[in-house]
């Protein structure tokens, strides 16, 4: 697919109004306007990294802006070295680029979590293999598809396939790889800096680390200390990590502070208890067997938009009653309780009550759990899925046949019971979920049948196949297959802007619609629009020097501009958007503007030379020179 420059992304969507005819680049599928924040943002600035020959600060906006903070971007920064996922736009250019972003962490994610089953259960390869692909197939990853949520989940599965190593095998040099590979992914993560995706999966790993010390420990009969300084190698790496992150934190200690000193998002806190008031029918965290509507819908029972209602494959409470009834039967037996079960439930427990039971907000505090939002909650639920999934098979194969048989019946009878309350809460309230998920019965069918079959000795297979149809039929064509980049600054349009700015150099705004924007972010040019990841300072000190609209422009946003006589004003039509009103004629616009590229009608302003236009796809979009007043 690298080689090919085949991969899921939807810079495509900017053909639709600046392209004619049929996207040549679009194989299969269709872009995804919702997921701007990778064809628009993402996409835009490495476009723009591409033509300024990858620096760690872009030049674009006045001052500069870094891309190694809270930007998944290519740069020549030595924090690239612990990204993997952007080497390749820096050796092999921005089509093979794209592919190798997109597939780099997709591979670390189904090897992490194939290794960790095989680990688990060395003798069940393919159903690690059909887990592994359920996992890359689950819907909040195909609309949430980027490095930073695609390494949280595939860390937290390294790191437990690290630890079951470590533990087991003497041989130096494979604690010394699974170490090294744990430390360096961990940076890795640590650099995609989304800690609402961060926190969920590192909780499930330590509930994981504690209950598998505890069963090690049990089955040799060793002491605790003992199986604790087999980490030591994984302990290095831990400290090493900590101390690569923290290097390149302090080196970039003004960008951290601006971006934790914003308006918007500024240092969220969360309040514990608060899914009920956020997802009042559950519909949005159990929805998944209807995300297929998500492809056709925006605002319904599931969510605000397709990304936001996007879920998880809930296995971990499809078989909780069985898990539960395996550890009462495990707490009864001193000489042979499987702590690992028992810590892995104690951990949903936490999760549990931090979506439910309000009132402990500040041991939540303390335990990270309030940086994240609910929903976000979710990717901790991916991580579970295949932990549950082996801690199920392993308590299958040490159980009667009996037992197995009352525990599939309950728990894939408990399974179609809440999946047909759902049912009941779309038919009544939304039934154009339903309308627009019409496989939604075939999945229902097979994740009753992968509960089932899951408890049964020689069913895993036929569980894991069943699960990976399941995500298959939910998420198939959430991306498109797209080859390369959309590069809008080889297009006419970006051409012609590079064309004015050789001609004579200055500073530009767009106005009209968002391709204005994107266009001069990508074609590299001085300019004043464009998403900042925080306010550039220097930028912030032209555009409002008294700080009068400080809260409206110091937050994540997309900086948007507006022609318009009389004072500049700056709001914010929403959280992540500034909309800033500038005259042509004022003192601001004479000394900081130069070109106005704009997709409206804006002919008719004062102080505006029309130097050229193009008809861009559907666009037709002009340049103008900012001039002073002439009468």
């Amino acid at each position: 697919m690298v080689a090919l420059g085949l991969s899921g992304t939807s810079s495509g969507a900017h053909w639709v109004n600046l392209g004619t005819g049929a996207d040549p680049r679009l194989l299969e599928g269709v872009p995804r306007p919702i997921r701007s924040d990778e064809w628009l943002v993402a996409q835009g600035w490495v476009v723009s990294q591409s033509n300024h020959g990858f620096p760690a600060v872009n030049p674009g906006f006045p001052g500069g802006m870094d891309m190694t903070v809270l930007n998944e971007l290519p740069s020549w920064d030595w924090s690239s070295l612990f990204r993997p996922h952007m080497w390749g736009y820096l050796l092999f250019g921005l089509d093979a680029g794209v592919a190798w972003q997109w597939w780099i962490p997709a591979l670390a994610l189904v090897s992490g979590c194939y290794v960790f089953v095989v680990s688990l259960l060395p003798r069940r390869p393919l159903t690690a293999a059909l887990i592994a692909l359920a996992l890359f197939f689950t819907p909040m990853l195909q609309w949430f598809y980027t490095p930073s949520s695609f390494w949280p989940v595939a860390w937290p599965l390294l790191a437990m396939t690290a630890l079951v190593w470590i533990l087991n095998d003497k041989r130096r040099w494979v604690r010394y790889f699974w170490a090294v590979l744990t430390g360096y992914t961990a940076v890795t993560m640590a650099m995609g800096l989304y800690v609402p995706f961060i926190i969920p999966g590192m909780m499930v790993f330590l509930a994981f680390a504690i209950g598998y010390l505890f069963r090690v420990r049990q089955q040799e009969g060793a002491t605790l200390w003992t199986v604790l300084a087999r980490l030591a190698p994984l302990a290095v790496a831990g400290l090493a990590a900590l101390a690569v992150t923290g290097i390149w934190a302090a080196t970039r200690f003004n960008t951290f502070s601006a971006i934790q000193n914003t308006v918007y998002p500024g240092q969220r806190v969360e309040q514990t208890g608060a899914l009920l008031s956020r997802d009042p029918l559950l519909t949005g965290i159990a929805g998944a067997p209807w995300n297929e509507s998500l492809k056709s819908l925006g605002i319904t029972l599931l969510g605000g938009n397709s990304s936001e209602g996007s879920s998880v494959i809930l296995l971990c409470v499809f078989v909780l009653p069985g898990l539960l009834w395996f550890a009462l039967r495990s707490l009864g037996r001193k000489r042979d309780r499987d702590w690992l079960l028992i810590s892995s439930l104690v951990g949903i427990g936490f999760i549990v009550a931090y979506l439910f039971v309000p009132g402990w907000d500040a041991l939540a505090q303390l335990m990270q759990f309030s940086r994240v939002p609910v929903e976000r909650f979710r990717i901790g639920l991916i991580v579970l899925l295949p932990l549950v999934a082996v801690l199920t098979i392993e308590q299958v194969g040490r159980s009667s046949r009996r037992l197995r048989l009352l525990l599939a019946l309950l728990c894939s009878g408990t399974t179609a019971a809440l999946l047909l309350s759902l049912w009941f809460k779309f038919k009544t309230l939304d039934p154009n979920v339903l309308a627009y998920a019409p496989s939604w019965k075939i999945v229902a069918v097979l994740l009753v049948s992968t509960v089932f079959f899951l408890f049964l000795r020689r069913g895993a297979v036929l569980a894991a196949a069943c699960l990976l149809t399941v995500s298959l039929l939910i998420s198939w064509g959430v991306n498109p297959i797209y080859k390369g980049v959309y590069d809008l600054s080889s297009t006419e349009i970006g051409l012609a802007v590079h064309d004015e700015n050789s001609r004579d150099k200055g500073t530009w705004i767009g106005t009209g619609t968002y391709e204005t924007m994107a266009v001069l972010v990508q074609t590299g040019v001085p300019t004043l629009s464009g998403v900042q990841t925080y306010p550039p300072k220097e930028m912030w000190e032209k555009i409002d020097p008294s700080a009068k609209f400080e809260d409206k422009w110091n937050r994540l946003a997309r900086v948007v501009w507006t022609l318009k006589t009389g004072a500049m004003t700056v709001d914010n039509p929403a959280p992540d958007v500034i909309e800033v009103t500038v005259d042509p004629c004022s003192q601001f616009a004479q000394e900081n503007i130069k070109y106005v590229l704009s997709d409206i009608d804006d002919a008719t302003e004062e102080c505006l030379v029309p130097t050229q236009a193009v008809q861009q796809g559907a666009r037709p979009m002009q340049i103008f020179e900012v001039v002073p007043f002439s009468g």
